[in-house]
């Protein structure tokens, strides 16, 4: 039986870094807010903690005391514990968690994300939790259950997937969205009969009007691309116009789109009419993508210095073809509060690439918003991409 670890859940998906640190300044994981749980580790234990990307990474406990772990990364020694005080940092204890294979975690519940899913609306409403603390997103999906036979395959999944994370010695809450919080999933299968009941007795959503809107949305995206003639504007001024015509022009794209699409429960008739709709569509914008063309001031100033972040923040970045980078920003713009405090300072950076592995013939546009949070004393940590965007233009 699972062990019920979420009696105390409260998440926050916030869009900020982890702080500067030192032992009087621990890091922390943001989104645990003030929390002051503490798991209870010991010197030697290994555990996890999150980064200043956000992301989960596996440590080694090495100190701790006052509230705090001391920790880093497994194969350090003595002589750089000794002599590279930057490579062991302190973390508050709300912000240290106990050790699990977090690519195992992802590979073995892989085959039940979707049931699980599929049931945080019934989650967030049991538990008083916004939904965009469970999942990272405020629009999330309205699921529902077709048929007994879902609702049996559903139920099927749940046993499963409790027997999966059975063979976990430890399901922290990580205070992360539910693709990287065991403790959530923890949650779903602790009530998962209810959680099952609660989503049957969702009524179903009015499909037709959804397929009705996005064939009218497609249908809009039709008509600008038919008066586009070139340039930097106009292509994409309809509402979805970018991703309706990524869709019919890339088989991977509009592929991806209908899984995201899954909430809707979309019948085999209503995927033969949106199908319909987005090949009649790439007849008209095939030869007009091809006509996009990126503002000069996207890249007016110089990225130096911030090339590495813009790659490494895509997949396979060595195998693309990068044509250009650059920024619409001469310096750092400083965002301060209303009494004056710097908060951080951020740059608008683009890349213009080709990936050769896509199966279109179109250049990307990328844009960014690199961001380095203030740490005081006129210093800034490090950057990080906060926002991105990517659109279909011409290649040079």
């Amino acid at each position: 039986m699972m062990k019920k670890v979420f009696s105390v859940f409260t998440l926050g998906i916030l869009a900020v870094a982890v702080n500067a640190q030192s032992e009087s300044s621990p890091l922390s994981n943001p989104l645990a807010g003030t929390s002051t749980y503490d798991y209870n580790l010991n010197v030697g234990d290994s555990c996890i903690v999150i980064d200043n990307g956000m992301a989960l990474k596996s440590m080694k406990i090495h100190e701790k005391k006052n509230g705090m772990y001391k920790v880093a990364v497994f194969n350090i020694t003595d002589w750089e514990i000794r002599n590279q005080p930057s490579s062991v940092k302190w973390y508050k204890s709300n912000s240290v968690y106990p050790y699990y294979s977090t690519t195992d975690f992802g590979n073995k519940t892989k085959p039940y994300k979707n049931t699980v899913a599929s049931l945080l609306n019934c989650l967030s409403q049991s538990k008083n939790i916004p939904i965009s603390s469970l999942t990272g997103s405020n629009n999330w999906p309205t699921y529902y259950i077709k048929d007994d036979n879902e609702y049996n395959t559903m139920k099927a999944d749940l046993d499963n997937c409790r027997k999966v994370l059975s063979g976990f010695k430890n399901l922290p809450n990580t205070f992360m969205g539910y693709e990287n919080n065991p403790a959530i999933w923890v949650a779903v299968l602790n009530d998962a009969q209810t959680y099952l009941d609660c989503l049957k007795a969702v009524p179903n959503p009015d499909m037709t009007r959804n397929v009705n809107r996005i064939l009218g949305e497609i249908e809009g995206a039709k008509t600008t691309a038919n008066s586009f003639t070139g340039g930097t504007e106009g292509l994409y001024n309809c509402s979805g116009c970018h991703e309706y015509m990524f869709c019919a022009v890339s088989a991977s794209q509009r592929k991806d789109w209908f899984e995201r699409m899954n909430g809707l429960h979309l019948d085999e008739e209503s995927i033969k009419k949106l199908n319909s709709a987005l090949d009649d569509l790439k007849t008209v914008c095939a030869s007009k993508l091809s006509l996009v063309k990126i503002p000069d001031w996207h890249f007016k100033y110089s990225a130096s210095g911030l090339e590495t972040v813009m790659k490494n923040h895509l997949k396979n970045s060595s195998a693309l073809t990068i044509h250009k980078t650059g920024s619409s920003d001469a310096d750092w713009v400083i965002e301060k509060n209303s009494l004056g405090v710097i908060l951080y300072r951020y740059k608008r950076t683009y890349m213009w690439i080709r990936n050769p592995s896509n199966d279109h013939p179109y250049c990307k546009s990328l844009t960014y918003v690199i961001k380095q949070e203030y740490a005081g004393g006129g210093n800034y940590g490090a950057s990080v991409v906060s926002e991105y965007y990517e659109q279909l233009c011409g290649c040079p």
